[in-house]
C-alpha cells in the first residue's frame, strides 16, 4: 500500500499514546500505542514488545513475551518534579525490573507536596 502525501492531505501520524510511564534512577520511559510497548533508556536502543492489555478495578497490566508492566492506582511522585502521577508502575523485562510512575500527570496539590509525594 502506498501513502500519497500532497499539500491537500495531512501526513500519516502515529497512533495516539494509550499509556505512558517513566522512571528515574535509572531513567527510563515506556510508551504503549495499541499493542506495541516501547521501552526507552538513555544507555540502550529502544526495545519494542507486542503486548496485550488486561485491566481490573485497581490495576492495568501490559504483558507480552519477555515483558510485563503493571500499573496500580495510587499517587506517585517521579522524584524529579512536583508532579504527581495517577499510578505506580513496575516493569519486568529481560534486563531486570524497573519502578516508576505512569498514567495521568498532574501538578501536586500543596497538601501532597508537604507529605513528600
Amino acid at each position: 500500500m502506498t501513502c500519497v502525501v500532497s499539500r491537500e492531505t495531512s501526513p500519516p501520524t502515529q497512533d495516539p499514546i494509550d499509556y505512558r510511564a517513566i522512571g528515574t534512577g535509572p531513567f527510563w520511559a515506556v510508551t504503549v500505542r495499541g499493542r506495541i510497548a516501547t521501552l526507552e533508556r538513555p544507555d540502550a536502543a529502544p526495545i519494542r514488545y507486542t503486548v496485550g492489555r488486561f485491566d481490573n478495578r485497581t490495576a492495568i497490566r501490559f504483558m507480552g513475551d519477555g515483558f510485563s508492566m503493571m500499573a496500580t492506582q495510587g499517587p506517585c511522585s517521579d522524584g524529579m518534579s512536583d508532579a504527581i502521577w495517577s499510578d505506580r508502575v513496575s516493569i519486568a523485562f529481560s534486563g531486570g525490573t524497573l519502578k516508576g510512575c505512569g498514567g495521568l500527570r498532574d501538578e501536586a496539590p500543596d497538601d501532597l507536596r508537604e507529605e513528600g509525594f
